[in-house]
């Protein structure tokens, strides 16, 4: 079920993934550093829940690029009007989207699958103190 899981103290990280283990394992790992989560299986449900909460409610966007509804790269352009500050870090299994990807914007983060929880927390960690 998209929305919240988990209240912790550190900063909020929305989770869009629409493979529900994926989605679930990063839950999981990003709680255990001490963050919260919300969650939406698509860009759809990422805009309507980002919408029903506090504009700085959430720290940071972390979406797959290819899912059903709405993809990673249309959800991103919803994002850039409305809240053009919020770091996104994208992630696919299809690495030549990065490429057409960094063609529109160069300081992007992006993570290939599979990728390490190591790689996935320093990526969270690096667009965070931006």
């Amino acid at each position: 079920m998209p929305g919240e899981t988990g209240s912790r103290s550190g900063p909020t990280v929305l989770v869009v993934e629409d493979e529900e283990v994926l989605r679930i394992g990063i839950r999981r790992l990003l709680q255990s550093e001490g963050y919260n989560v919300l969650e939406a299986p698509d860009g759809a449900s990422a805009l309507t829940l980002l919408e029903s909460t506090a504009p700085d409610h959430v720290a940071l966007v972390l979406t797959d690029l290819r899912m059903p509804v709405m993809d990673g790269r249309q959800l991103a352009a919803a994002l850039a009007r409305r809240r053009p500050s919020l770091p996104i870090v994208f992630m696919s299994g299809f690495t030549a989207q990065l490429m057409d990807l960094r063609l529109v914007s160069p300081g992007l983060a992006f993570l290939a699958k599979p990728f390490r929880n190591e790689d996935l927390l320093a990526a969270v960690k690096k667009q965070l103190q931006r």
